[in-house]
């Protein structure tokens, strides 16, 4: 079994509803007894909290900047961390988080991860990724993790592109090649879990049947 299964994304492409999806059927499955979803975000913001002096970020209206964006990777170092400690027998640990280089943002976990890992880039183009980040901020009013806003700046010269993208343009093959740990791709240009539940399904299945050929 893949005890680590990533979750990429742009802000906004869906993680939250697809993990939900994928649990719900997984646990009909009976493919593990336990799932754990780690996100990124508490972290970072763990780390902005002990940054009393404001030389790492600064607060905006709607969230914050990151100035020293060596912060990133070293969150990422302390979620391999926390992921290797909570491993267990019959557990899937999701984890997620997004960047703008993920071939680089990778190699923050270590090989004992990576070659236990699977890995899920949900794709949804930076229009449709970016009207969701608002929507939802507008929708949530910021009252849950899920509904952390990324500042719209923030969006633009930062999420805009990613290395995972423009590798998928090219054709999946050349993404998955490129990739350290096995690779699916999950379209998320539609919105909903009506709209969605095909792709997912079809994700599913190929997760499924590398876990079984692990197992």
């Amino acid at each position: 079994m893949y005890p680590f299964i990533f979750l990429l994304g742009r802000p906004g492409c869906g993680k939250s509803v697809i993990y939900e999806m994928l649990t719900e059927r997984l646990k009909r499955r009976k493919v593990a007894k336990e799932f754990i979803r780690i996100d990124d975000f508490p972290i970072l913001k763990e780390l902005f909290d002990k940054d009393v002096h404001f030389k790492r970020h600064r607060r905006k209206a709607g969230g914050f900047e990151v100035t020293d964006w060596s912060i990133v990777d070293e969150v990422l170092k302390i979620v391999n961390d926390r992921i290797i400690k909570l491993e267990k027998k019959n557990r899937i640990i999701f984890i997620e988080f997004a960047r703008n280089n993920y071939l680089q943002a990778l190699k923050n976990f270590t090989p004992e991860v990576l070659e236990k890992s699977l890995i899920l880039y949900i794709f949804a183009p930076y229009q449709v990724c970016y009207e969701r980040n608002i929507k939802r901020f507008q929708e949530k009013e910021g009252e849950d993790l899920d509904s952390h806003i990324v500042p719209p700046d923030l969006m633009e010269s930062y999420y805009k592109e990613d290395d995972f993208e423009e590798l998928l343009l090219e054709s999946e093959e050349r993404l998955k090649g490129a990739s350290p740990a096995p690779l699916i791709v999950i379209d998320s240009r539609k919105t909903g879990k009506v709209e969605l539940r095909p792709e997912v399904e079809k994700a599913a299945r190929a997760l499924e049947e590398r876990i079984k050929d692990r197992s």
